[in-house]
């Protein structure tokens, strides 16, 4: 009785086998409640910011999230993990040539032949573009358009120059052009002939693209001072016109100066504002916060003594250039609190770009596969305890064991918490005001 059982059960199981194989699906347990409600589509994209808002956002439409997985994908490794943010407002061209370099590549090797930079090779061919980081020209600047740059995390931002032709170019006839072009070329040496800046051709020139700038919006640089007439009642000097008058202009202009991708001094921009693209020197280019979505803030405007101005003092803090290119003597600094939390005093003259910078969503991109890297110049990382002892402090042994040394790269420095501050700053830098935080020392 008990073969005839075991009979008849194996036949049921493997006539439930050839059922199910030959089937296309297997509908015979159900764990989950049946519904009426359609599934969610798995092959739809993942959109990162709501875009059903009101405003610019809505209209161009936010950043997404694209992933290749679901219906109409291929089951393929490399497209299983891969996270791609997708910008609609790029401009999927070519980038302008005269304001791009070729990029000559040396595997992370010196002039000696050897590798300085590790990690480093191989990859697709780039050109190079050159971004304006002074933004000396003053005057209404048409963006054109946004561009992808594949050497920043960040978007550029082409910008051209209103009545460019006007200013650089003198109206010349024909006539006096073809005789022109008949005239021998005159030899200059190679100073003479590369031009003081490569940034700006023209009117032309790229500049980082904060978040929300778009094409055909205006950006206006105030570096070279307020043009004459631009706010009734302006001097740009704190008494001249009294205290009420001098606030009422601080404020127009503020309100016409206050745009997203505009440059201007530190001390006329006031507390809360949130800025990029920070120079620490008031002829120098900017340096702080470049990288995609950083930002800082503005939080006070401090006196000579130390002490908190606000209002029409503001404008007694000077610092800036003169029109012969000298620099002013500061009363005063500002203090800007970086996103690591440190806090900084500033010239007053020093200037930044208003907003944040763009393609805050890089952080939430996954390369998906090895070969993608390699795509972006990157080779591999070996770890330390995987090499030999003769390769590496935490090589050899057996297992995955280095040996309890502390932690340290492969030239023998000490990393994981020791301070690399230089000599000559022991005592700290005297412009930071707070330190960021960092972690505790154990006990």
């Amino acid at each position: 009785m008990s073969a005839l059982v075991r009979g008849t059960a194996g036949a049921r199981r493997s006539l439930l086998w050839t059922i199910a194989s030959s089937s296309r699906f297997t509908p015979f347990r159900r764990y989950a409640t049946e519904t009426d409600v359609p599934p969610v589509r798995s092959d739809a994209p993942d959109v990162l910011f709501d875009t059903s808002s009101t405003g610019r956002n809505a209209q161009q439409g936010g950043a997404i999230l694209k992933r290749y997985t679901g219906k109409g994908f291929p089951a393929i490794p490399s497209l299983r993990h891969l996270v791609h943010p997708y910008h609609p407002h790029l401009y999927s061209g070519q980038p302008l040539r005269e304001l791009t370099l070729p990029q000559r590549k040396k595997g992370g090797r010196n002039h000696t032949g050897r590798i300085v930079n590790r990690h480093v090779g191989g990859g697709h061919r780039r050109r190079l573009r050159t971004v304006d980081f002074y933004r000396l020209e003053g005057g209404e600047h048409d963006v054109i358009r946004i561009e992808y740059d594949p050497g920043r995390s960040s978007h550029i931002a082409l910008i051209r120059r209103r009545n460019i032709s006007s200013i650089t170019s003198p109206k010349i006839s024909p006539e006096e052009g073809a005789i022109l072009a008949e005239l021998p070329k005159k030899k200059t040496s190679s100073l003479e002939e590369k031009p003081q800046r490569d940034e700006v051709k023209a009117g032309w020139s790229y500049i980082l693209a904060p978040e929300g700038l778009r094409a055909g919006d205006i950006v206006t640089s105030y570096r070279s001072g307020i043009p004459a007439g631009f706010v009734e009642g302006w001097t740009g000097i704190a008494g001249q016109s009294g205290d009420t008058s001098d606030s009422r202009a601080l404020g127009l202009l503020r309100t016409g100066t206050l745009k997203i991708g505009n440059v201007l001094p530190l001390y006329l921009i006031p507390p809360g504002t949130v800025i990029h693209n920070i120079a620490l020197s008031a002829n120098g280019k900017m340096l702080l916060c470049r990288s995609a979505g950083s930002n800082a803030q503005v939080v006070a405007h401090h006196g000579p003594k130390g002490e908190a101005l606000g209002g029409s003092d503001i404008l007694k803090m000077g610092g800036g250039l003169d029109k012969d290119g000298k620099r002013i003597k500061s009363n005063g600094s500002v203090l800007i609190k970086l996103q690591s939390g440190e806090v900084r005093r500033v010239e007053p003259g020093c200037v930044a770009t208003i907003g944040t910078v763009s393609n805050k969503e890089h952080h939430s991109r996954q390369l998906g596969k090895a070969g993608r890297s390699r795509w972006l110049g990157i080779r591999p990382r070996v770890r330390g305890v995987a090499m030999n002892a003769a390769d590496h402090p935490h090589g050899g042994g057996r297992g995955k064991s280095k040996g309890n040394k502390h932690p340290r790269s492969i030239y023998g420095w000490l990393t994981r918490g020791k301070r690399t501050r230089r000599p000559k700053d022991k005592n700290g830098n005297k412009m930071v005001v707070s330190q960021r935080p960092r972690l505790l020392k154990r006990q």
